[in-house]
């Protein structure tokens, strides 16, 4: 018989976090009782994690991450997004929707090139 054990990473009923109050080695037996958590990872489902892992196996490099996992670069950066909101971090959105405003300003003949490089210059 085969032990294949099921990674639970959220209360299947409310999706809640878990406290672990008790673990076992798989080879002393050695038993810990207590209150723990689970590390920031435990919220991600098996499909998640794989992508960190290849990811993380590919520096960051996108191309290869196109390649490995067959999916094309939107999915790969939306996949990237939902982890790093996931994480709690979120992009900078507001800094995005101001390069977007100089560079609209710049062709609508608002303003000049030289101004709209220093805008830009600017926001870094």
């Amino acid at each position: 018989m085969v032990n294949i054990m099921k990674e639970l990473t959220s209360c299947p009923y409310c999706r809640g976090d878990f406290v672990i109050k008790e673990v076992e080695c798989q080879g002393c037996k050695t038993e810990i009782k207590g209150s723990f958590t689970a590390n920031r990872f435990h919220m991600f489902n098996p499909d998640d994690l794989l992508f960190i892992e290849m990811f993380l196996k590919n520096e960051g490099n996108i191309k290869l991450m196109e390649k490995d996992l067959g999916i094309s670069y939107p999915t790969v950066k939306s996949r990237l997004k939902n982890i790093i909101k996931t994480l709690g971090y979120q992009a900078d959105e507001s800094h995005s929707m101001q390069r977007l405003k100089i560079l609209n300003e710049l062709s609508e003949g608002l303003i000049d090139v030289e101004s709209a490089i220093k805008l830009l210059r600017n926001l870094k």
